[in-house]
Order: C-alpha cells, then sequence, then structure tokens
C-alpha cells in the first residue's frame, strides 16, 4: 500500500502516541495503592488517558492508512511536502538520551551542555566551538543559580566538591 504525501511522517507521530499510551498504561499498572481506603483509586485517571490516547491514535492510524493526512499550515493540499529530516530527529533523541545516560553519571552541566551541543548541530548551526562554549557557560550560570540561590540540587557528578 503507497501511503499518501506526509503519510511516513504522521505514522511515526501516531506511533509515537500509541507508544506513550502504552508505557502510561503499563506504569500506572505497576504502581502500587496506598495503603489508606479511598473512593477513587490513583490509577482511575491515568488509565483513563492512557486508553483515549490509544484509542485516539488507533483511529487516526487507520485514517492515515485511509488517506486521510493532514496539510501544513501554510500549503496547499496539492503542493508537494518536504521530506521528513531524520537525521536532525535522531540527533536530537539521542542528544536527549545522552542526557538521561549522563545526569547521574557526569552531572548536570556536563550532560546539558552535551544535550544543548547536539540540539544546535541538528537545528544546523555551524559554529560549532561557540555553541559549545556558549552553551556551556550558560548552562553553568543556570546551574549556579538553581543549586546557589534557589537551593535545588542538581547532580554535580564530576564537579563535585568544584562548585
Amino acid at each position: 500500500m503507497k501511503l499518501p504525501q506526509g503519510g511516513k511522517s504522521e505514522l511515526t507521530f501516531v506511533g509515537s502516541l500509541f507508544l506513550l499510551g502504552a508505557i502510561v498504561f503499563w506504569d500506572t499498572y505497576t504502581v502500587e495503592l496506598p495503603a489508606f481506603n479511598l473512593t477513587i483509586s490513583p490509577k482511575v485517571f491515568p488509565y483513563a488517558i492512557a486508553t483515549l490516547l490509544m484509542v485516539l491514535s488507533t483511529i487516526l492510524f487507520i485514517n492515515v492508512l485511509r488517506g486521510d493526512t493532514a496539510v501544513p499550515e501554510g500549503h496547499n493540499p496539492n503542493e508537494p511536502i518536504e521530506k521528513s529530516d531524520y537525521k536532525a530527529f535522531g540527533l536530537v533523541l539521542a542528544s536527549l538520551f545522552a542526557f538521561l545516560l549522563l545526569i547521574e553519571r557526569a552531572g548536570f552541566i556536563i550532560a546539558a551542555s552535551i544535550t544543548f551541543f547536539g540540539i544546535t548541530v541538528a537545528f544546523g548551526n555551524k559554529r560549532h566551538g561557540r555553541s559549545a562554549i556558549f552553551g556551556t557557560l550558560f548552562i553553568t550560570l543556570v546551574y549556579l543559580a538553581f543549586t546557589r540561590f534557589l537551593n535545588v540540587q542538581l547532580p554535580a557528578g564530576i564537579f563535585k566538591g568544584l562548585l
């Protein structure tokens, strides 16, 4: 079956919505109930949201397969749509995963700096050195503002004892 123009991007989006609903459903399933008796379980609303999200994404998936795709804002229905930039999407996703992996081990400053740099590269910034330096300076200022002035502890990582 040949998908309409822009169909792959919409199916990717719909699939991610369904996956998000499944994750919320599973996470709600694994939560333990509190010891005290409640009229409404704390699992009711997350189950409802997860189910609604999965049902609506399934309906949208079927609509996209039938050829009912959205027209981007500012385009006419018969105008060609640019292909998705999966390289940029992959770089942003890899940067976010790097943040998740590094936040506890290397600390907030290094994890956020790598994430910032990866996202600027994904968005087409050509001045890599400049973005790395300014990004790291900005993130260091944010770290100091949160830890010193707001008293919100962020993971220091390898800078523990230095900052």
